[in-house]
């Protein structure tokens, strides 16, 4: 017995659902960069326009403007997206071995009827046998 079954790789719904996720969420965290950054110069140019030292200036937005403003959407959203990507993976793995587990399953489930069916007509054949031994041995008794 032969069964149809695809030997193509599908990645599941719920897989292609976390990757594109990630990509969404990854493109969210490059914006909200590029928003800071081009705040970050906005403010530097308006305070300097208004007369402070430059020096003074970087040294102020720098640690209060800049860095975390680099680092929460880099740390903060490509968490979130590498943390997307690797359930997305994981996923996919455990749904490639619950296809095999499924695939084995169904190759044991005809193995094992097969056997029982095999079973079945070996123990008919042998009550056949049986039968006909006694019938044979009573017969040769009934003429002796």
């Amino acid at each position: 017995m032969e069964h149809n079954v695809k030997n193509t790789s599908k990645k599941s719904a719920f897989s292609i659902f976390l990757f594109i996720s990630a990509i969404v969420v990854a493109i969210l965290g490059v914006a909200l960069l590029v928003d800071n950054i081009y705040l970050y110069n906005t403010s530097f140019a308006q305070a300097l326009t208004q007369g402070y030292p430059a020096a003074t200036v970087r040294k102020a937005l720098m640690t209060s403007q800049l860095i975390p403003g680099i680092f929460q959407p880099i740390a903060l959203y490509g968490g979130i997206a590498l943390l997307l990507l690797a359930v997305g993976k994981i996923g996919d793995k455990v749904s490639k071995c619950l296809t095999v587990l499924t695939k084995k399953e169904i190759c044991d489930d005809v193995t094992h009827e097969y056997c029982e069916d095999q079973a079945d007509q070996d123990v008919t054949n042998v009550e056949n046998i049986e039968t006909t031994n006694h019938e044979e041995i009573s017969d040769e008794t009934q003429k002796i």
